[in-house]
C-alpha cells in the first residue's frame, strides 16, 4: 500500500496539508459539500466529486468539529502506515472553526452489501466473516479502536478490509482495553441477511485467536456481547427489553424474524 508524503498548503483562508502531485479543487469540494446533493450526518455534510485520478469525497465539519478532520488524516495515515486499509487522504485542513477533508475513493464493496451477496454460499460468507473478526481483532491488537465501526464503514476490497470514517479512531492499548470491545457491538448489532448466530460465534472466535485470548476470557466477552447488543438493539430499534429478552438473542438478531428492521446496505463511499 502506497503511502504519499503530504506538503503544508493553505488557500482562501484554509490551512493544512494536501497529499504531494494531487490537484484539488478547493471551490468544486466546498460547493459540493454545501450543496443540497450531500449527505448530512451529526458531524459532518459529505460529498462525491470528480477528481483527475478518480472519485473524490468530500466532508466539510462546520465550526466548531474542524478537528475531526485533521484527525481523520492523522488516523488514516496512522493506519496506512501500520498496514490496515484506510481511504488515502488527499487534503486536510480547517478555517478557523470548521474543517475540511477530501479523500480518495477507497473502492471495494460495502460490507452489508458483499454479505448480501454471499447469503446462499455458506463458505464464502464464513470465510469473509472469519477474515473480518480477524482483521479487527488485529486492529485491537494494534493499539487501534475505531470510532464508529458500523458495517457502513467497513469496505471489502482486493486487498482486505478498508476501514472508513476515522474521525473518531484513536491508537492507545490503553483505550483498547478499556472500550475496545465496543467496537464488536457497533459491528454486530446489525441484523444481516443470511448471517446466523453460529456466523457471528466465527466472527469471535477469529477475533479472540487475533488477540491471543483465553477461552475463559473469549465466553466472558461472548457474553458481555450479547448484553450489550442486546441493549444496543432496543435503544435502537426501539425494542421492548422485555420482549427481548422473552425471544432470546437467537431471534433478536434472526434476518426475516420478528425484529428484523430490515436495514439498509447502501454504500457508504470513502471518508
Amino acid at each position: 500500500m502506497s503511502i504519499p508524503g503530504y506538503a503544508a498548503w493553505a488557500a482562501s483562508g484554509w490551512r493544512g496539508f494536501i497529499a504531494e502531485g494531487v490537484d484539488v479543487d478547493l471551490a468544486a469540494c466546498v460547493a459540493a459539500a454545501g450543496g443540497a446533493a450531500a449527505r448530512a450526518s451529526r458531524h459532518a455534510r459529505t460529498a462525491r466529486v470528480a477528481g483527475t485520478d478518480g472519485a473524490l469525497f468530500v466532508k466539510l465539519y462546520p465550526s466548531p468539529g474542524g478537528w475531526r478532520a485533521l484527525q481523520g488524516f492523522r488516523m488514516s495515515r496512522a493506519l496506512r502506515r501500520a498496514g490496515f486499509g484506510a481511504p488515502a487522504v488527499a487534503l486536510a485542513a480547517r478555517r478557523r472553526g470548521a474543517g475540511l477533508l477530501v479523500t480518495h475513493d477507497a473502492g471495494g464493496e460495502d460490507l452489508l452489501v458483499a454479505l448480501a451477496r454471499r447469503a446462499g454460499a455458506r463458505a464464502a460468507r464464513r470465510a469473509l466473516l472469519g477474515r473480518l473478526g480477524a482483521a479487527v481483532g488485529s486492529l485491537h491488537q494494534a493499539g487501534f479502536v475505531h470510532g464508529d465501526l458500523v458495517p457502513p464503514n467497513v469496505r471489502v476490497g482486493e486487498r482486505g478490509f478498508v476501514f472508513l470514517d476515522n474521525d473518531r479512531t484513536r491508537r492507545s492499548r490503553i483505550l483498547v482495553h478499556l472500550a475496545g470491545r465496543r467496537n464488536l457491538v457497533q459491528l454486530g448489532r446489525f441484523v444481516v441477511p443470511g448471517v446466523t448466530l453460529s456466523d457471528r460465534a466465527r466472527v469471535l472466535a477469529a477475533y479472540a485467536a487475533a488477540r491471543g485470548l483465553s477461552r475463559q476470557a473469549r465466553r466472558r466477552l461472548a457474553w458481555w456481547i450479547v448484553r450489550k447488543t442486546t441493549a444496543r438493539r432496543c435503544t435502537i430499534d426501539r425494542i421492548p427489553p422485555a420482549a427481548a429478552a422473552r425471544a432470546g438473542f437467537r431471534a433478536l438478531m434472526q434476518s426475516g424474524g420478528p425484529f428484523d428492521p430490515t436495514p439498509s446496505t447502501e454504500a457508504a463511499g470513502g471518508a
